[in-house]
């Protein structure tokens, strides 16, 4: 029963709604038979609906024809030995079905993060698809250049979702708004809070172990230590317990220590802590095994920092009475906006994988330029490497020329009194693969001169608009952390993923990272951590949309622009200088 509501869970906080039990029964059949989790499951049946056009909503039927589409091909891939055996399963109209779906659903496939390397997916395609792929790279080749001069042709005709679709409102927080059109002259400035925030010209990946090892300890402290003094403050019991730096101390009696949590569901959930400090002579730290059978209620993740009240009798494990992990950073200031202020926020990748026109993209601009918001957001990435134009070298200009073509003709839509940002992406084809990263590199100088209110921002940061504080990461770290987490607590799953990031006041806590991120250990501890609560986070994810406020800070999550999905607030001005994430407003609409 609780695998069975464990999974559904997870279909929900994609925005799918199971009817059956007995969907969930087939699900977890093709889990034992085809050897992947629930969690690359979901992913897969999400991956299949959007590249086939399904419902959504999961039935034993389009299951049946995912696992054809998908799951079957990927176990002959795996092991070759199964193949003449699959043979005799399929019969021809299967196996054609399966061929030509076979490179859209790989596309889709790596926007999701389940993508396999070039080379393990060509070699997955028969030599009858490869011919038809080339037929098709020649007619694309000579119809269209991956270049925004095509767009800009065919950018005025929508498709025919974006009609039935458009300005459907998916989600609404708060007071309702009447219009979206600017009503007044309010203008702001957008600047860079004081937080530190990644160089344009830092250095990365020169880290040395030992360096590393000392990061990771020295951020486990500080952390730690602030855990436990709100901790000891909150139960006013500071003095009744004892404090124990080793966590393998063995005592019967209860004490308090902090570490950093190690999970690992490929082992029966076994998860671990790992302490703040090395003893002499010895490079890693002490671990030891938590037991969680007395608790209620828990959500662990690996990087996570958490205070632990336990027992060890014989030194084996800590048998755990409470667990304390949230110590949020004080609130920002209160905003001195004078009037409302609309902000957009779009999210990439800006195109799906079978389309090279940018046509959310241009929807988007041109909804924005006749609402004129005083900030528009738009939060790489704009090449997304993975994209089968990119990673087949089709595009007839550098990644670098046709970004900043792409840039260009997003300010030349845009109205010159509204704030456009664009945070830069780890996973551009033109930018630097790491995290956290720095900004956009525009090499056009007319570009910059000619574009007053065109800002350029790194991965992560906090934006200063008038004091309002708004945090912003392109990373999908709730989708990192959901992988990671091993709990026991039903209900908001969501909101409870995205309290993480807030309580570790850190835009990327996991640790080790995924393995499709490159995180340098010395900028992440630099720049990756808020020492201020922002008003206002940005936390962009594959997951379902989601509008939510946790300890008076709204988290917005506007998907991505490839689904023409977007997010807009409104913020409007204090009321005897008293700030309230009543506030805002956010509404998550189609384009």
């Amino acid at each position: 029963m609780e695998r069975r509501e464990s999974l559904r869970n997870l279909f929900q906080d994609l925005g799918c709604k199971v009817e059956s039990d007995a969907v969930l029964d087939k699900c977890f059949e093709f889990c034992e038979s085809y050897d992947v989790d629930v969690e690359k499951l979901t992913e897969l049946w999400l991956t299949f609906c959007v590249n086939n056009n399904t419902d959504i909503d999961p039935t034993v039927d389009n299951l049946i024809k995912m696992e054809r589409a998908i799951l079957i091909k990927d176990r002959k891939v795996r092991d070759p030995t199964t193949k003449s055996s699959v043979k005799q399963e399929q019969n021809t109209t299967e196996k054609r079905f399966i061929t030509n779906e076979a490179s859209e659903t790989d596309d889709v496939l790596s926007m999701y993060g389940c993508a396999e390397d070039g080379l393990s997916k060509r070699a997955r395609i028969s030599p009858e698809v490869e011919i038809s792929a080339d037929a098709r790279t020649d007619k694309a080749r000579a119809e269209c250049s991956f270049s925004p001069g095509f767009y800009t042709e065919n950018s005025s005709v929508p498709s025919q979702r974006s009609i039935t679709d458009k300005e459907k409102i998916l989600l609404s927080v708060g007071e309702a708004i009447a219009s979206w059109k600017r009503t007044g002259d309010y203008d702001v400035e957008v600047t860079k809070s004081n937080e530190s925030h990644v160089l344009s010209d830092a250095r990365y990946m020169y880290e040395v172990l030992s360096r590393q090892g000392h990061l990771l300890t020295f951020v486990c402290q500080s952390l730690g230590g602030r855990l436990f003094k709100t901790w000891s403050t909150a139960t006013g019991n500071a003095g009744e317990l004892r404090y124990v730096k080793n966590v393998r101390s063995v005592s019967q009696t209860n004490f308090r220590t902090f570490g950093r949590i190690s999970a690992k569901k490929e082992s029966a959930n076994t998860v671990t802590l790992e302490g703040s400090t090395r003893r002499r002579g010895v490079s890693a730290a002490d671990t030891i095994e938590l037991d969680f059978r007395n608790l209620k209620q828990y959500s662990v993740f690996s990087g996570q920092i958490v205070a632990v009240e336990a027992i060890n009798p014989v030194g084996d494990a800590l048998y755990v009475k409470q667990i304390f992990a949230k110590s949020y950073a004080p609130p920002a200031l209160t905003p001195m906006i004078e009037s409302r202020v609309n902000v957009f926020v779009a999210a990439g990748p800006f195109n799906p994988s079978n389309s090279t026109l940018y046509e959310p993209l241009w929807d988007l601009m041109e909804r924005a330029a006749s609402d004129e918001p005083q900030l528009l957001i738009l939060v790489g990435p704009f090449l997304e490497y993975t994209h089968p134009q990119i990673q087949d070298s089709l595009i007839s200009h550098t990644h670098q020329e046709l970004f900043e073509r792409i840039l260009t003709k997003i300010m030349d839509l845009a109205r010159k009194n509204t704030q456009v940002v664009v945070v830069a992406s780890n996973r551009d084809a033109h930018h630097e693969p790491i995290f956290p990263t720095p900004h956009y590199a525009v090499f056009n100088r007319n570009l910059l001169q000619n574009y007053s209110n065109l800002k350029l921002m790194p991965d992560p940061c906090i934006l200063d608009v008038a004091g309002l504080k708004i945090g912003i990461t392109s990373v999908d770290v709730i989708k990192h952390i959901g992988k990671e987490e091993i709990s026991n607590v039903s209900g908001d799953r969501l909101g409870r993923l995205a309290d993480h990031v807030l309580a570790q006041t850190c835009f990327y806590p996991v640790y080790p990272p995924s393995e499709d991120l490159n995180v340098d250990t010395e900028l992440w501890e630099k720049h990756a951590f808020f020492d201020q609560q922002p008003h206002l986070m940005i936390l962009p994810s594959d997951m379902r949309c989601y509008c939510k406020v946790i300890n008076e800070c709204m988290i917005v999550n506007p998907e991505r622009m490839h689904k023409r999905v977007y997010a807009r607030l409104s913020v409007k001005p204090t009321v005897g200088g008293k700030w309230s994430s009543n506030n805002i407003s956010c509404e998550i609409v189609k384009v």
